[in-house]
């Protein structure tokens, strides 16, 4: 393997997001449906597994990769109680079955670099990203979950053969941000662009070297994250990490469809405007609110009511998930209303730790609706605890797990029926539809985030609210980083009911997933294989000696 200078990384400047909407957003990325490869498990692999007893004897549900030779998530009870510290046994239970993660050199203190090690809601969650000379391979993690038990519950991940390198580094920082806005496109930039060297593993056993841009934009509007070739400056590729949402004052505890408005409490706040612990409401239009007397009593019809309205939603969902132990958002995060001009939108942007509420064009105003804000605060929530990259089956799991928690706690399957009911609609998306998995992959986050979404909500209908918000939210602190499949939501709350609740509802989260598809063996073409198959795959070898 070809070294990286050690003297170009030091010039290098590391950079550490997305933004999410409500609805649809013009600048979402749509992918294509991809069919489950036929996949056949390696000989190889297997031998590795069974070279530990434990392991093999432990696997509940193991998902293999693509090519069949190394794993993507392992769940069970995969060793005995690790002694010691944590971190430092996760890393060796990695390096013991160097050959299950592709783990080409256990000498090299450098390979495995610890970059996560907390405990949350019972168990340990240790990560260790795979780089070379100090740069990070991306997207190359393994994370290991410890449960009450030290034993391994559940592992993610595994690591790219990287041989060679397919191009040099001639680019500076400078020159990279530089193309990654003419890339997209960018006209106006929100705050400061940050690059990052990292390996980007290629077809060949090969690395590309290329910088990993995040920069924020108002036109095009977006958290864009673009990987430029750190030889030519050519764009290799680029996700909209954004998600976008379709004292005393006066607010609608839920829309105005569902009653008039109400006086309400607004704690938390620290000024005379409504800004406060965890909330600052801007207000595009105007001025913001000043009330010496901190009563922010207004018609709905008056500019200042959005910001009551929002600062009390923000400050309402703050404080549930910090009733289940999330204390990651006590600081204040800005909500801008009446953002943009006839805005059709609402939007968190995890770069810039704010939201956004546009008053609707052909929809109706979004800050007046309980679950638009709520479900951008639950990107902003999940987006603390693990970065999903905002495509595919993570992007949907992200807008899933928002949907959920806006109309958990509205108590509430539909949302959006006050931001769409301009259109005639009774509701924007509801949580109890028939969707089901894989056939229903449209490629799109909120269309395949209903998927999901649809998962969570039969869970909440089969354990009640109180244990399924805290096992969903609790599930988040077992997925890695990147672009996790449904499989591994799944493998999380699983784990998570371990932990919590010592695994009296594993029957219960089988039969809600088998229903939807999501832990069906068939609709992975042989790449999933549960205990029971491990068990005659071990069975078959002792008998035929291998």
């Amino acid at each position: 393997m070809r070294r990286i200078p050690v003297m170009v990384v030091a010039l290098v400047l590391a950079a550490s997001c997305c933004t999410f909407a409500f609805d649809v957003s013009p600048t979402t990325v749509r992918s294509k449906p991809v069919a489950a490869p036929s996949v056949k498990v390696s000989s190889d692999l297997l031998d590795s597994l069974f070279e530990d007893e434990t392991l093999a004897s432990g696997i509940e549900l193991m998902q293999v990769a693509p090519d069949g030779s190394r794993i993507q998530s392992m769940r069970g009870a995969l060793s005995t109680p690790l002694s010691g510290d944590l971190a430092a046994a996760a890393r060796t239970f990695i390096t013991d079955h160097a050959k299950v993660f592709n783990l080409q050199d256990t000498k090299d203190v450098y390979l495995l670099a610890n970059v996560r090690n907390e405990e949350i809601g019972g168990a340990s969650h240790v990560a260790y990203q795979m780089t070379i000379d100090g740069v990070k391979v991306h997207d190359a993690v393994i994370s290991v979950h410890i449960g009450k038990d030290r034993r391994v519950n559940l592992v993610s991940g595994s690591l790219p053969t990287i041989r060679e390198f397919a191009n040099q580094i001639t680019l500076g920082r400078i020159q990279a941000i530089a193309a990654a806005k003419r890339a997209v496109g960018a006209k106006a930039i929100v705050g400061i662009p940050k690059a990052e060297l990292n390996v980007l593993p290629v077809a060949g056993e090969r690395g590309l070297m290329v910088f990993n841009v995040k920069l924020s934009s108002r036109e095009p509007l977006g958290d864009w994250e673009v990987l430029i070739d750190a030889e030519s400056g050519k764009e290799v590729s680029r996700l909209n990490q954004m998600a976008f949402a379709t004292g005393q004052g006066s607010v609608y505890l839920n829309h105005p469809l569902a009653g008039e408005p109400t006086t309400v409490e607004l704690p938390h706040l620290t000024a005379h405007t409504l800004k406060g612990l965890y909330a600052v409401a801007d207000n595009e239009d105007v001025p913001e609110a000043v009330a010496t007397d901190d009563v922010h009593i207004y018609e709905p019809a008056n500019t200042h009511f959005d910001e009551v309205n929002i600062y009390h939603y923000i400050t309402r969902v703050h404080d549930f998930f910090k009733s289940m132990g999330f204390n990651k958002l006590d600081t204040p995060i800005t909500a801008t209303v009446h953002y943009g001009d006839k805005y059709d939108n609402a939007y968190f942007s995890p770069w810039s730790n704010s939201m956004a509420f546009g008053d609707g064009n052909r929809l109706n105003d979004l800050a007046k609706e309980e679950s638009v804000c709520f479900h951008e605060y639950s990107h902003a929530m999940i987006n603390q605890i693990v970065r999903l990259n905002y495509s595919a089956e993570s992007g949907a799991m992200n807008e899933g797990q928002a949907d959920y928690f806006a109309c958990t706690l509205s108590n509430d399957e539909k949302l959006g029926e006050y931001a769409v009911a301009k259109m005639g609609k009774p509701y924007l998306r509801i949580m109890t539809n028939t969707l089901h998995y894989p056939d229903n992959i449209a490629g799109e986050v909120h269309a395949d985030g209903q998927i999901w979404g649809a998962v969570l909500w039969d869970l909440r209908a089969a354990l009640g609210p109180e244990i399924s918000d805290k096992l969903i939210y609790n599930s988040f602190y077992y997925l890695k980083a990147g672009s996790p499949k449904f499989l591994d939501g799944a493998n999380a709350i699983f784990t998570a009911d371990k932990n919590l609740f010592d695994g009296a509802n594993q029957a219960a989260l089988a039969k809600v997933f088998n229903a939807r598809g999501i832990t069906s063996k068939s609709a992975y073409n042989g790449s999933v294989l549960d205990a029971k198959d491990i068990k005659r795959i071990g069975l078959f070898r002792v008998v035929h000696g291998e």
